[in-house]
């Protein structure tokens, strides 16, 4: 008999160490989180006052003390905010310090990456009544969004190399991410890897004779840099000799310009969309201009159930594909038609956004009328919007939902990153963060939830499977009294993406 204990406390101490995964699992106190903010990447010809200027672009970046890796994974994040500014653009986000923003910075830090919020190049003309107009200067700032980024990785592999390594990082270790907007820019990132790329026909402007994309006269090449034997008017070299790439790309929201874009030997990705997103489309459709009405079109696009559809079709997803399985995969799997890599959000509720939150009604109209620089019209119009996009925002119903999502996206890109070879989310790791104390009981329980995933019941059933009690849950600890016979019974837990259940032993 005590041989066959100590092999149960060895499973149980295996099982339990193995719900604790680096880079997968949230590992680091928020309290041991250090921001160091307004780091500058690059300087870059902004135009987002019209006329071109030389600027400068920040990050924030998000270091886990205690993880004292050497060559540590890098996230570097892009927000939201449909290329202008927080406010400016009729909405409660789009900067780099948004609410939501910050908080996928920190979860993924409590899992041990290190992760660079960067603020990137804004700036096209949604209002034109000329549809080529709208077309232009959208792709144009998505363009230069994928230079902004390019930059960025190429100052992290600068900082590496000569500036003394400030974050203890591996090059080779860099991750891209983006959310609504930003997902814009990382899908346009993670698929353009030819000039020519951005030379096909509904980026052409027929009226005017020329693609939209000026490369060679103004922007330069999709890096930053001057092409060869060309002006590139606007172009500003930042960080030149080192490379541009990364590992893997995500994107919660946003769409892709074109998914001929996507091809064989291209990066893998991992996408999560609301299948009713009113801004972008979920499948393949045009984006239209918020708040206009008739609705003004822009460009047709494809969202992310094309662009994971594609991706599976050429096998961008391979680093990952079949390495994680759990109860996020197999709730992923119910709604996504196999293909791999997408996390699709069901109903209309969820379809723009429902990971994003902001400051109360009464604080950001407080707040904007000290600014000075909004009228009262456009302060109720800013909060309007905010809650037309998002009718059921709070932060408690955000965070859950930055729990799904950061859930499904870690261990993905921890596995290419080559940081875990496979992760298993499964109903064991649940089991073990639920404790039953005392266990053998007797008149009562106390039921302590550690799984990081909201516990909404449970139910005690004999060795017939009969339920015998059903207990209501009150947060992360939970007393009930028993009132049963002497016996075994096994207690149910209920999760929103499953279940997992316990023995339990009544003297």
């Amino acid at each position: 008999m005590k041989k066959l204990l100590l092999t149960a406390g060895a499973l149980l101490t295996s099982a339990m160490a193995m719900a604790q995964l680096k880079y997968v699992d949230s590992m680091y106190a928020n309290s041991g989180i250090t921001v160091t903010k307004n780091i500058q990447y690059c300087k870059a010809m902004s135009v987002l006052t019209g006329s071109p200027k030389l600027d400068s672009f920040y990050m924030d970046v998000y270091n886990p003390t205690g993880n004292t890796d050497n060559g540590r994974p890098l996230i570097i994040m892009l927000h939201t905010g449909n290329f202008l500014p927080r406010y400016k653009n009729k909405q409660p986000t789009g900067a780099r310090d948004d609410s939501a923003m910050v908080a996928i910075c920190k979860k993924f830090a409590q899992r041990g990456y290190v992760v660079a919020a960067m603020s990137y190049r804004l700036g096209w003309n949604p209002i034109s009544t000329d549809v080529n107009v709208r077309r232009g200067t959208i792709i144009n700032a998505a363009y230069r969004g994928v230079q902004d980024l390019s930059a960025a990785i190429r100052y992290i592999k600068r900082n590496i190399k000569e500036g003394g390594n400030t974050w203890s990082l591996d090059s080779t270790k860099i991750a891209v991410g983006g959310q609504g907007t930003g997902g814009y820019v990382t899908l346009a990132y993670a698929s353009l890897d030819r000039q020519s790329e951005i030379r096909i026909p509904k980026f052409y402007d027929f009226s005017a004779g020329k693609w939209m994309v000026q490369d060679s006269a103004l922007l330069g090449d999709i890096q930053g840099f001057r092409i060869p034997g060309t002006t590139g008017a606007l172009v500003v070299e930042n960080h030149k000799g080192y490379t541009s790439d990364a590992k893997i790309a995500f994107n919660f929201g946003g769409a892709l310009g074109d998914t001929s874009w996507l091809e064989t030997g291209g990066m893998p990705i991992i996408s999560a969309q609301g299948v009713s997103d009113p801004f972008a489309p979920y499948k393949y459709g045009i984006v239209t201009v918020p708040g206009t009405s008739p609705p003004l079109t822009v460009v047709d696009v494809s969202g992310s159930y094309d662009v994971m559809k594609r991706v599976n079709q050429l096998n961008l997803n391979d680093c990952y594909k079949g390495k994680v399985s759990g109860l996020l995969t197999m709730q992923a799997n119910r709604l996504n038609d196999g293909y791999e890599g997408l996390l699709p959000l069901a109903g209309a509720a969820n379809g723009s956004g429902p990971w994003e939150w902001w400051a109360d009604t009464n604080y950001l109209r407080l707040y904007l009328t000290g600014s000075g620089l909004f009228t009262q019209a456009e302060i109720t119009e800013v909060n309007e919007n905010g809650y037309k996009s998002n009718p059921f925002v709070s932060k408690a119903r955000a965070l859950r939902y930055l729990d799904t999502l950061v859930g499904y996206f870690a261990p993905r890109v921890a596995v290419c990153l080559g940081l875990q070879t496979s992760v298993s989310d499964n109903e064991a790791k649940l089991k073990y963060k639920v404790s039953l104390s005392p266990n053998p009981a007797r008149n009562m329980l106390n039921i302590d939830n550690n799984s990081g995933h909201d516990l909404q019941s449970a139910t005690i059933t004999d060795i017939n499977g009969k339920v015998v009690k059903t207990i209501a849950i009150s947060g992360a600890h939970s007393s009930v009294s028993l009132d049963l016979p002497a016996g075994m019974y096994l207690v149910q837990f209920r999760f929103p993406l499953g279940s997992s259940t316990q023995k339990l032993i009544v003297e």
